[in-house]
């Protein structure tokens, strides 16, 4: 016996050897073709320079499938950003003809730098000439984010036949509101992104142009084209993205005003997120729960390529039309918020409650008495510093998102209202906008408004706001200057949101002039946009009484509340065989039943069972067979069918410590031919030396 084991021991340390060996031969033979094998292309990549209308050529990359194919639909990229950094290889490699294209003026492209001014008609001749192409069936489909979004907007206002579909990532499709909201230049984003792009020389002829006309921005807008737009989309951007209230828009403008191809057909996707950070649970000081990931918009893309290029029908019409994400406490796990809703329109069904201003600075939704005004004194040369929000760059001076306010909120310039502590939770969702009644001492002057929510611990984390160049109060077309010491009505826009203040929270609304450097410092005087040699020091009035009720108006939610998503109680680790039980429960907002759906990771599933009350608990049990760790999720529906997120609960079976040598297991999976050598060795030495 003792011989047997050390003959044993024995062939161990050689197969140990020759195994090693092995590995070095195979590391430069076998395993360097196999990456030699990986690295080659399966597309072949061919730069054309492509002619436009007026004889100006765009760079433009065709990846096309290795071997070629029969035709088939295409996608097309265009960017300022360089062609050759945005690679679709992996597209080609999958049977795609993918096109990649720098704008005029951009990179390898001739031309000079419009700005997006020639992108409808550059956009428009790429497609068309892209529809020629023996590779192509005649179908396109533009992606991208960003300004390689925004172009899509402005082409899709073209309607080019050959064009499909579109997937549209944080953009808008009118650049005039996001250049100037409420009439203010938005001075650090655009003048850092076009210096960035080296294009700052078109900086003058955009101050010029500073109120709106059809003949400078209709090229960079939809506002006057909307019904020539005739193709499905999927729109995707985030509630702290610099182009947010641009991206729901451009998704209404196509849902509800487009042509016939695209009125009903769109998608929209909106989650908590920046324009710098988008899809990930960080954003400005706060980090969201892990279902704030963007896991989703990916199979948008491959479902509506596969609808509208390739025909083939799939589950892309059925999915809801408008999925966003309801922000609220990150830090309490059992405060409602930080869910996604499915809904059929966008806005959801709401209240506009106005939330009044009060004389002890409160905030509440009784209308005020007779309040004395507030005064403030604006001086341009000190104004507000930029403290988050939707802005384009995450850091210093402007940062981006959710940050805590407190640090600019103390100031003598800032006028703070503040709730009571809510005795239960509010949620606001659509379009927020305040009706200020204000005066100046000058001609001309801005107002700002911010919105957030007051923690328990003091933070004053921002949620939206807004800036109103008061010369631009009834339009941006033209301006219309005060009179001193008259006081005004106005509106305020602060975008849209969807956010829950939980039990416990404060309401938050602070007024002021100057939200800087995202917003030019208004000078109070009547020049236009930096052709101010001076500037004036204001003193800025804002009324809140029975004749001048300034509020803010939150669109309390109305609709339907999911249940919330179950709670899984039940063992993480077991044994093949064995019967394990499991608690489920989940309660409902309006108190009503629910049903419970369980997906046991095995292929077999409760379908939906129940009703159940709110609040009950369901005691189920289930048996694998098979050794893996498998996910029990879990969902919950309510009596009007609305659907919470799944829930997730691991169980290990067998359960079992990581291997000492999985990392080897690994790489011999990898290698088969190997593997199979050395079980082959194996057995020879087993029935040569340990016979049977």
């Amino acid at each position: 016996m003792r011989e047997t084991i050390v003959k044993k021991s024995i062939v161990v340390i050689i197969v140990s050897l020759f195994f090693c060996t092995s590995i070095a031969t195979y590391g430069t033979s076998e395993t360097s073709q196999q990456i030699k094998t990986l690295q080659q292309n399966l597309y072949t990549k061919e730069t054309i320079m492509v002619d436009m209308r007026d004889g100006i050529h765009l760079a433009t990359d065709v990846y096309l499938p290795d071997g070629g194919s029969p035709p088939h639909g295409a996608i097309l990229v265009r960017t300022p950003y360089n062609k050759n950094g945005t690679g679709l290889g992996d597209w080609a490699n999958k049977g795609w003809p993918s096109i990649v294209q720098d704008m005029r003026g951009r990179f390898q492209s001739d031309g000079v730098d419009t700005m997006f001014r020639t992108d409808a008609h550059d956009g428009y001749d790429t497609i068309a000439w892209i529809a020629e192409q023996n590779w192509s069936n005649g179908k396109v489909a533009t992606s991208g984010g960003s300004a390689l979004g925004i172009v899509q907007y402005l082409l899709a206002g073209e309607n080019p036949s050959a064009l499909s579909c579109q997937f549209i990532g944080a953009a808008t499709p009118n650049l005039y509101t996001t250049i100037y909201p409420g009439g203010e230049f938005n001075k650090y984003m655009v003048e850092q992104w076009l210096s960035d792009q080296g294009s700052s020389f078109l900086l003058p002829d955009i101050w010029a142009h500073e109120n709106y006309t059809m003949t400078y921005w209709t090229n960079v807008s939809l506002e006057d084209n909307r019904q020539d737009v005739n193709v499905p989309a999927v729109h995707f951007g985030g509630w702290y993205d610099c182009f947010c209230q641009g991206l729901l828009d451009g998704f209404m403008g196509y849902q509800y005003q487009g042509g016939p191809g695209a009125v009903g057909k769109s998608k929209l996707v909106v989650g908590p997120w920046t324009h710098s950070f988008f899809g990930k649970r960080l954003q400005g000081e706060l980090l969201y729960p892990e279902n704030a990931l963007d896991t989703f918009t990916p199979e948008y893309l491959n479902e509506i390529l596969d609808q509208y290029i390739l025909d083939v029908s799939n589950e892309f019409e059925n999915r809801p039309t408008v999925v966003y994400y309801v922000m609220g406490d990150v830090t309490n796990p059992a405060a409602r918020g930080n869910f996604w809703r499915y809904a059929d329109v966008w806005p959801p069904s709401h209240e506009d409650n106005a939330w009044y201003f009060q004389t002890n600075k409160t905030l509440s939704t009784t209308a005020p008495g007779a309040n004395a005004p507030l005064t403030y004194t604006y001086n341009p040369k000190n104004p507000v510093p930029t403290k988050g929000g939707t802005n384009l760059y995450p850091l210093a001076p402007t940062y981006a998102g959710p940050y805590d306010q407190r640090s600019v909120e103390n100031r003598a310039d800032v006028l703070l209202f503040t709730s009571d502590v809510l005795q239960e939770p509010y949620e606001a969702t659509g379009r927020i906008i305040a009706k200020l009644y204000v005066a100046s001492n000058y001609p001309d002057t801005d107002f700002t408004v911010k919105l957030s929510d007051v923690y328990p611990d003091g933070r004053s984390m921002l949620i939206c706001d807004g800036i109103l160049r008061m010369r631009n109060r009834n339009g941006c077309d033209h301006w219309e200057f005060m009179t001193p010491g008259d006081i005004y009505e106005v509106e305020v826009d602060l975008w849209s949101t969807s956010y829950i203040w939980n039990t416990g929270h404060r309401i938050r609304v602070a007024v002021s002039s100057s939200n800087y450097p995202r917003y030019l410092a208004n000078p109070n005087t009547m020049d236009g946009i930096y052709e101010s040699t001076n500037y004036a020091i204001a003193q800025n009035t804002l009324y809140f009484d029975t004749q001048h009720p300034s509020c803010i108006y939150l669109p309390r939610y109305t609709g339907n509340y999911a249940p919330t998503k179950p709670t899984i109680i039940g063992p993480t680790k077991g044994v093949i065989g064995t019967t394990y039980p499991f608690s489920f429960s989940s309660t409902d907002v309006e108190n009503e039943n629910y049903e419970l759906c369980v997906d046991w990771g095995d292929g077999t599933n409760t379908s939906w069972i129940g009703p159940f009350p709110s609040g009950h608990v369901e005691n189920l049990t289930h048996t694998w067979t098979v050794k893996k760790i498998f996910s029990i999720r879990a969902k919950a529906r309510d009596v009007n069918g609305a659907e919470s997120e799944w829930s997730i609960h691991n169980i290990n079976i067998p359960f079992a410590k990581e291997k000492r040598f999985t990392p080897l297991l690994q790489f011999l999976e990898k290698f088969p031919l190997l593997f199979n050598l050395i079980q082959q060795i194996i057995t020879f030495i087993n029935k040569t030396f340990f016979p049977m």
